[in-house]
C-alpha cells in the first residue's frame, strides 16, 4: 500500500467512524500528509520482521491542534496497517511538514433519507452555502438555512421565477439574496437546475428538489467533496445570479 493509499484509508476510516471530534479531525487530515519511515532494525517481535514508522505530517502552525486527537489517530493506524512479510509497524510520530499535493476527494450517492443527508452538509458549513433549485418549498430546510444565517454563513439562492416558489409558506427574500430565474420559451419552460455548494468543497446535486413532497418521491443525490466539482458548479451558480432570464 502506498503513501497515498493508506492516507485515503485513515481519512475514509474516520469519515465512517463515531469519533466525537470527526470533523475537526477530518479538516486537519486534508491538510496532512503520510510518511512511512522503513529501518533495518529487527523488531525482535516477529520473526525477520524490521521497525517501520509512520510519520503523519503538517504545517508546524496546525501540529498543536492535531496533537490534541493523537491518541484516536495512531490506535486507528494501528487498526488499519496491513499485515505484510517484510515490516511491523513499530511507532507513530507527528512531524512538521508542507501542505499535501493531492485532495481528499470522496463521492457519496444517497438514495434514502436525502433531506437529513442535505441537513447535514448544511449544517458542516463554515463559510458560504450557494443553492439553485426549481423549487424550494420546505420549511425544514428554510428553518437549516436560517440557523447558520445567524452563525454569519453568507447564503444566496438561485430560483425559477414561478408561483410555486412565490405562494411558498415563508418568504427566502425576506432573509436571503434570491435570484429568480426566468426561462423564456415557446414552451414554457423551467429552471430546473438542482445543486447546492458548501464552501467551494462540497456538491450536492442530483434530482432533488427542496419541497415537501420530493421527501416522498423516489429521488437522489450525490454528495461530491472536492474544489474541482464545487468549481464548476459555483461557475454554473455565477451565470444564473448575473444572467436572470435565459432564452431557449
Amino acid at each position: 500500500m502506498t503513501e497515498t493509499e493508506y492516507r485515503k484509508l485513515l481519512i475514509d476510516s474516520v469519515r465512517a467512524g463515531e469519533y466525537p471530534e470527526k470533523d475537526a479531525l477530518l479538516d486537519l487530515l486534508k491538510i496532512t500528509s503520510l510518511r512511512f519511515e522503513k529501518t533495518n532494525a529487527f523488531t525482535r517481535h516477529l520473526w525477520n520482521h524490521c521497525q517501520e514508522y509512520i510519520h503523519i505530517c503538517i504545517v508546524p502552525d496546525k501540529m498543536f491542534e492535531l496533537k490534541k486527537h493523537f491518541e484516536y489517530l495512531k490506535k486507528l493506524i494501528y487498526d488499519i496497517y496491513p499485515p505484510n512479510d517484510d515490516y511491523e509497524l513499530w511507532d507513530v510520530e507527528i512531524k512538521p511538514g508542507t501542505m499535501p499535493d493531492i485532495e481528499d476527494v470522496s463521492q457519496e450517492i444517497v438514495f434514502e433519507n436525502i433531506r437529513n443527508q442535505i441537513i447535514e452538509e448544511i449544517r458542516a458549513a463554515k463559510y458560504i452555502i450557494w443553492i439553485s433549485v426549481a423549487w424550494f418549498t420546505d420549511p425544514v430546510l428554510y428553518q437549516e438555512l436560517l440557523k447558520k444565517k445567524r452563525q454569519g454563513i453568507v447564503i444566496e439562492i438561485a430560483l425559477d421565477d414561478c408561483e410555486r416558489n412565490h405562494n411558498a409558506e415563508f418568504k427566502l427574500e425576506e432573509n436571503f439574496p434570491v435570484h429568480w430565474i426566468t426561462v423564456q420559451s415557446y414552451y414554457q419552460n423551467i429552471m430546473h437546475e438542482k445543486f447546492c455548494i458548501i464552501d467551494l468543497y462540497t456538491s450536492i446535486h442530483g434530482t432533488f428538489n427542496w419541497t415537501k413532497a420530493a421527501n416522498y418521491n423516489k429521488e437522489h443525490i450525490s454528495i461530491d467533496k472536492n474544489h474541482a466539482t464545487a468549481e464548476a458548479f459555483a461557475d454554473e451558480f455565477m451565470k444564473l445570479k448575473n444572467k436572470n432570464v435565459w432564452e431557449t
